[in-house]
């Protein structure tokens, strides 16, 4: 069974780092952010692939990819890889992997044969589209515990974390 983060195997992780920090010239509150963004995903995506992406045979990353692919619709693999945040070569595996069910097809562009395009097939828009139910109870349960507000918030603390244009020091 996977590993769960707790409560107290979280303070207890927490203390860990700061103690394995305590001395270093770094900014604890950032590396504690940092821990938990990393932990909170993979907690999201390894719930998601037990509890519900487990029945389809779907990993969290082939169930982006066709989620992405129904949004916006056909596009280029390396936009793909871009959008789901996966390495190209990453991205080509799974490809494969969701072509071989009937999920996507890719297609040479026409302008560039370099260039592979990959879409949604009408199988993997019947899957998705039966998936949205179960996706938005379960991501409903898994953010059941914030409070009135603390979703829009978290929200909007994150998109400034992805927005967010650092400073790059002139070396």
């Amino acid at each position: 069974m996977p590993f769960e983060y707790n409560p107290d195997s979280l303070r207890e992780a927490e203390s860990d780092i700061r103690e394995r920090l305590a001395g270093h010239q770094v900014d604890l509150e950032v590396q504690r952010t940092i821990s938990n963004l990393y932990r909170a995903a993979t907690v999201v995506s390894r719930s998601a692939e037990r509890e519900f992406l487990r029945e389809e045979k779907l990993s969290w990353s082939a169930f982006v990819v066709l989620w992405v692919l129904w949004i916006w619709g056909e596009m280029d693999s390396s936009r793909l890889a871009g959008e789901v945040g996966l390495t190209l070569g990453t991205l080509t595996g799974v490809r494969k992997t969701l072509e071989a069910r009937g999920l996507v097809d890719r297609s040479e562009d026409p302008t560039d044969g370099r260039v592979v395009n990959v879409g949604l097939t009408a199988a993997g828009t019947t899957m998705l589209e039966a998936l949205l139910p179960k996706f938005n109870e379960w991501s409903a349960n898994r953010f059941g515990g914030l409070a009135e507000g603390q979703q829009s918030q978290l929200a909007e603390l994150l998109e400034s974390v992805i927005v967010h244009q650092p400073k790059t020091e002139q070396r």
